[in-house]
């Protein structure tokens, strides 16, 4: 699976309490949009937001609400997640097409739904105005894979390294432990012992395991964020990845504040946290122990996640 991450944003201004928005209309695809593109390079989703809202239509603006994401399938056949922020710019801000844009206009924002092309846009910028407010709730799991051996005494390269004969039995438990919950697809890093964490379940459910390098040992938190959350727009969904990439995600919810339960934060192997997706954002998270209940725990609190993470 190979997952296009971009970025936008809706513009509007204030006159005098009419809202506008601005839309942007591309000559290579013949649509009307927001403006928003691809993250380039080690970019993030917030300076990708800034820089394509400045290069397509001028404005420099500071980032305001985030607004979630929307998934859709890109032209290529690609699964694509795009993170939009609200964006404010003054009452006589003026709009300057450039890059891949031949026209962009403030359009009022009653007006805007009825002009945007795309379907997943109309959607957004119904939930931005209230219009239509997001009830449904799509819990996805992201599960730390079981106990493996001992890193420093397995000779072959780590990504090989295998499960152990009690993390086995822990990736057997899973299917107890999943009874009653729904789960649609499922996810692994490339390595060895994250794959086989799921096996069990995948052969109980009859699913295939999908392999995404964002869940791989080292991956940035925001790039397993934005796979859970394309994935959401399926139906529920497990992923099995490391001990640095499961606390990174917990961690960068509760630097925005998303509502977690418990005031402890745990990242035992083997160990799930379930992430409850709404209106395309995280909106809350509760962790559920390891079948086997073996002890180790972390703790995390607001901008002081360790730089080493837990052990992978």
């Amino acid at each position: 699976m190979r997952l296009v991450r971009a970025a936008g944003a809706i513009v509007v201004r204030d006159r005098d309490g009419a809202i506008d928005v601005a839309l942007v209309h591309r000559p290579a695809y013949d649509d009307w949009s927001f403006p928003k593109g691809k993250l380039e390079g080690d970019e993030d989703e917030r300076a990708a937001a800034i820089r394509e809202v400045g290069e397509e239509i001028g404005l420099r603006c500071s980032l305001d609400e985030d607004l979630g994401v929307v998934t859709y399938v890109d032209g290529r056949g690609r699964p694509k997640v795009v993170r939009y922020w609200r964006m404010r710019a003054s009452a006589d801000a003026v709009l300057a097409p450039a890059h891949e844009i031949d026209v962009a206009e403030w359009v009022p924002v009653d007006e805007a739904s009825a002009r945007l092309t795309y379907r997943h846009d109309r959607e957004l910028l119904a939930r931005v105005i209230g219009q239509a407010l997001p009830t449904t709730v799509t819990p996805t799991y992201l599960i730390r894979h079981a106990k493996a051996g001992s890193r420093s005494a397995w000779p072959e390269p780590d990504e090989l390294r295998p499960i152990s004969r009690s993390g086995r039995r822990q990736a057997k438990r899973l299917i107890e432990r999943f009874t009653g919950m729904p789960v649609r697809r499922l996810f692994s890093s490339p390595f060895h012992r994250c794959i086989q964490t799921l096996e069990p379940l995948a052969e109980a459910r009859g699913l295939e395991i999908e392999l995404a390098a964002e869940l791989a040992e080292g991956a940035p938190p925001a790039a397993a964020e934005a796979l859970i959350l394309a994935a959401a727009a399926d139906g529920p969904a497990a992923f099995s990845t490391h001990g640095d990439v499961q606390a990174g995600v917990v961690q960068d919810l509760l630097d925005r504040g998303v509502r977690l339960d418990g005031e402890l934060v745990a990242f035992r192997k083997g160990g799930t946290w379930i992430l409850d997706v709404l209106g395309g954002k995280i909106a809350a998270a509760r962790y559920l122990s390891p079948p086997s209940g073996e002890a180790g725990r972390r703790e995390l609190s607001r901008g002081a996640r360790g730089a080493s993470g837990p052990s992978a």
